[in-house]
């Protein structure tokens, strides 16, 4: 907490003046603005070294946030109250203490100890930690929170009962189906818990746990049902249709590669595959800078799927420290974890505003904080492995750890940040802010035209 509110608000790129005059909109009861208001507000960011240009034309006189709602709701009652740097360190909280509770029961206290320091003091997690006005630490943390609380309620289900069980339920499935109002493209993830309790409870019908399932499917439905009203209802409210939403209305080029499967570029170049190479070159640099634990996580991931594999074909049961590995993650939460890190980090090698828009004169950190919702499983994996060598080893470490995470985000947040072109920054009262002109003010109707 103290690293991060010592520092004035990060405020670079368009996103976060987005999200800084949707609060404020939003807390004076604006879903949508005007041709004045909006005009002012564009003036106003251009004065303060900002750009507003994610508020959307949706109709005569009429502009509306682009971005998902969740954060930014969430956010209202913190600016009522004053504190809006709040908001972050009530997530983190949150966060922190879901991940101790559920590495506590997965294996001991060490462990929860290490997963926790590890989601706090990963370089992008404590960075973004520090952008009060964007939506990437809260996509994570809704996330993290919702998915640790069902993994909790999923080992203990047998022991709880079933108003705390059903309380537990009703929690796990309103952070998750949050964190997607939050951030659209945590759906994958939040449908493979969905799958996840389907598949589970198809199997506990057929042991004859009927009691269990009838104290649970209403809180399941409410979990889900009340975030998934709530934005319905903001949508129609808005943009006219329920069905309809503030991206559909961007300049920005947001699609994916699967959206252009059959497409080829003016050189006869198959559009998604061009989309993946460029984000391949930029991705690797990028995401060891933002995300280390990944040289401990994946292979992690892999040793424990293959002691699985192992089992299940019957060669043998894994025995020792590390053979433990096999019996603390069950096959159904692995692979869980597994889908959860997949469904961020393949999602998003295919995203064409990475691709197309964010380059050579971009931030290391632009570009991995859209990965930083797939941080959970690879902390879940790296916290059980070093919690098995000896503490010679894995304490320098966590010492490395939180080191290297204050350094870059001092470096970051002091205007020096790791990039692959840095740009200078101008201080104003209360915050950062980047200095006028920076790439985010280029036409992107170029970029589209081009791809497509």
């Amino acid at each position: 907490m103290v690293i991060v509110l010592i520092y004035p608000v990060k405020m670079i790129g368009a996103s976060p003046w987005s999200f800084y005059y949707g609060v404020q909109n939003f807390a004076d009861g604006k879903l949508v603005i005007d041709d004045q208001l909006h005009t002012a507000q564009v003036k106003d960011a251009k004065q303060n070294g900002g750009s507003l240009q994610q508020y959307v034309d949706i109709g005569d006189n009429q502009w509306a946030l682009e971005k998902a709602p969740g954060y930014v709701f969430y956010l209202v009652p913190f600016e009522w109250a004053g504190i809006p740097r709040w908001g972050n360190i009530v997530l983190a909280l949150g966060m922190t203490i879901v991940t101790y509770i559920l590495l506590k029961r997965i294996r001991d206290e060490k462990t929860a100890c290490i997963g926790s320091l590890l989601m706090l003091f990963t370089p992008v997690s404590l960075i973004m930690l520090n952008l009060t006005y964007m939506d990437t630490f809260a996509s994570l943390a809704f996330l993290v929170m919702g998915g640790g609380l069902y993994f909790y309620y999923h080992l203990e289900r047998k022991r709880l009962r079933p108003v705390m069980g059903g309380i537990l339920l009703f929690s796990a499935f309103l952070l998750i189906s949050w964190s997607v109002v939050t951030r659209y493209t945590n759906f994958p993830v939040a449908a493979i818990f969905a799958l996840h309790y389907v598949i589970t409870r198809l199997i506990s019908r057929r042991r004859g746990e009927n009691l269990k399932l009838i104290a649970e499917i209403p809180a399941v439905i409410l979990g889900i049902g009340l975030p998934l009203a709530a934005l319905l209802w903001y949508d129609y409210l808005v943009f006219g249709s329920p069905l309809d939403y503030g991206y559909n209305y961007t300049r920005f080029p947001i699609d994916f590669a699967y959206q252009y499967l059959g497409q080829v570029d003016k050189n006869g170049q198959s559009i998604p595959l061009q989309i993946i190479l460029d984000n391949l070159k930029s991705a690797p640099t990028a995401l060891l800078w933002g995300f280390p634990l990944l040289v401990i996580g994946i292979p992690g991931i892999c040793i424990v799927l293959w002691q699985k594999l192992m089992v299940w074909r019957k060669r043998g049961n894994p025995v020792g420290l590390w053979g433990s590995l096999n019996a603390e993650l069950p096959w159904d939460i692995l692979l869980v974890l597994i889908g959860w890190f997949i469904s961020v980090f393949a999602l998003y090698l295919m995203y064409e505003f990475t691709a197309e828009y964010l380059g050579e004169n971009s931030s290391l950190i632009r570009f991995a904080r859209f990965y930083l919702p797939g941080l959970f499983p690879v902390a879940v994996v790296c916290a059980l492995v070093l919690a098995r060598i000896p503490y010679k080893l894995y304490l320098p470490v966590l010492v490395a750890a939180v080191i290297v995470g204050s350094y870059f985000y001092y470096d970051y947040i002091d205007g020096g940040s790791p990039s692959m072109g840095s740009r200078s920054l101008q201080q104003t009262p209360g915050m950062q802010q980047p200095a006028r002109g920076t790439s985010d003010n280029i036409t992107l109707s170029e970029n589209r035209t081009r791809r497509r």
